[in-house]
């Protein structure tokens, strides 16, 4: 009888052996279906940088600046055959004057573009920026001579990130700007003579760009007010958190006021356009709980044999695993075309449908076949609550893989590993040793 029982345990181990093979091959497709995933996402962020390129990648605005020339002149001895000699010297350069207070009022609209199958959102944004400099202006002196005349006041900024020529008012006169190249740097600005005494400056600046919107401060007094219709804005990663903020269910406003602000052109004031969850972060997520479409279904499978007293092959299980494996290809291919949910609903059907119906047929039980989508509802349903929970994706991961393991260990309490074909066999293997024993 012992020895019996050595030969069925031997039996259910190679088939479990079976089993394993089985498994590992499936994982190695989800791999390849991950590797495909990772494909797709390279396409997709080669296709979101020329989107974001074309529209003036990420937007840096800052000033406005006053460009004041000046020519230094000096005597330096020079020694020449010789002889002492005094000969004049002189230097030019530029004189970098930032703004005593810079109020600017943003308004950012978010538009979609594609290519081919991909999009990403840009912006165009109004901006009104007013400021003033109240600063004494430089006078010329015995050394030095300061050309007021021929004043530059420019932002720094890409051409690019411009969608239309701004003019510039100082002191109720508007001037036209230009690419203008000085010091080394191409700006956008206009020659502008200024006075002495307090000068208001004020413009309208048309905008463009993608990921973020950015000011770098440079006055020693910032105020920066902007309205939005993007719903997921990022304030992290900047100087300054907004002084306050409200997010609405068509957009957000936000409002900063820095005072004290350093010149260094390292302090940042922004937001940036934030995806809660893109399409293939899902997916990627997704397919990280690609082992547990594996194994719970072998899992009740096994159960199927031991209870409903049927025999399946491992073919069997090679054909229900790879349903459930491709139900991640299904889901990836969708998705690149219609909304995630739906895509989500449509291939969670396909294959829990697919398998269900399968089973049914083979154990010609169908009871069994409702129960596997009964069983494949709750797997599915974790998974998408998971995918939409981000922040609680581990806790309800934990707790569900140990619910599944407290009804397993349930349902398997009673079970006799030796004697997996139940009592009648038990009985008629106990007559057949007590006739060998006569």
């Amino acid at each position: 009888m012992e020895n019996q029982k050595i030969k069925k345990l031997n039996g259910i181990g190679i088939k479990l052996l079976f089993i394993v093979l089985v498994i590992l091959g499936l994982l190695i497709g989800l791999a390849r279906i991950n590797g495909l995933l990772n494909d797709r996402e390279a396409s997709y962020l080669k296709a979101k940088f020329q989107i974001s390129e074309s529209a003036g990648s990420n937007l840096r605005l800052q000033g406005p600046f006053i460009a004041i020339p000046y020519v230094t002149k000096w005597n330096e001895f020079v020694y020449r055959d010789g002889h002492q000699f005094s000969e004049e010297k002189s230097q030019e350069g530029w004189k970098i004057i930032n703004a005593d207070y810079v109020n600017i009022e943003a308004e950012v609209n978010s538009e979609t573009r594609r290519v081919g199958i991909y999009s990403n959102p840009i912006f165009t944004s109004s901006n009104n920026v007013y400021a003033t400099i109240q600063q004494q202006l430089p006078s010329s002196t015995e050394d030095t001579s300061y050309d007021l005349e021929k004043s530059i006041v420019y932002f720094a900024i890409k051409n690019s990130s411009l969608t239309c020529s701004p003019v510039f008012n100082m002191n109720d006169k508007n001037y036209d700007t230009d690419p203008i190249t000085f010091d080394g740097k191409t700006v956008v600005g206009a020659y502008i003579p200024l006075s002495t005494e307090k000068n208001i400056f004020k413009t309208k600046l048309g905008l463009r760009g993608a990921e973020d919107f950015s000011y770098t401060i440079s006055a020693k007094d910032t105020r920066l007010t902007m309205k939005s219709d993007w719903t997921s804005p990022g304030f992290t990663g900047y100087s300054y958190l907004p002084d306050k903020h409200t997010i609405y269910d068509n957009g957000f406003s936000a409002e900063w006021n820095v005072h004290f602000g350093s010149s260094d052109a390292k302090e940042v004031i922004g937001f940036s356009f934030i995806e809660p969850v893109n399409l293939y972060q899902k997916l990627h997520r997704a397919t990280k709980y690609g082992f547990l479409f594996i194994l719970v279904p072998f899992l009740v499978l096994f159960l199927f044999e031991t209870f409903a007293k049927i025999i399946l092959h491992p073919v069997h299980y090679l054909l229900s695993g790879a349903a459930c494996i491709l139900f991640f290809l299904l889901l990836l291919a969708l998705s690149e075309h219609i909304p995630f949910d739906l895509s989500y609903i449509f291939a969670a059907l396909t294959a829990s449908i697919t398998v269900a119906l399968y089973i049914s047929s083979v154990t010609k039980k169908f009871v069994l076949g409702f129960l596997m989508e009964g069983i494949f509802a709750i797997l599915y349903g974790y998974l998408f609550v998971s995918l939409r929970s981000e922040d609680y994706a581990l806790l309800f991961g934990a707790f569900f893989a140990f619910a599944i393991l407290v009804m397993i260990m349930f349902i398997t309490r009673k079970i006799d590993w030796y004697n997996l074909k139940g009592k009648k066999n038990s009985d008629t293997r106990l007559l057949q040793v007590s006739e060998l024993k006569q």
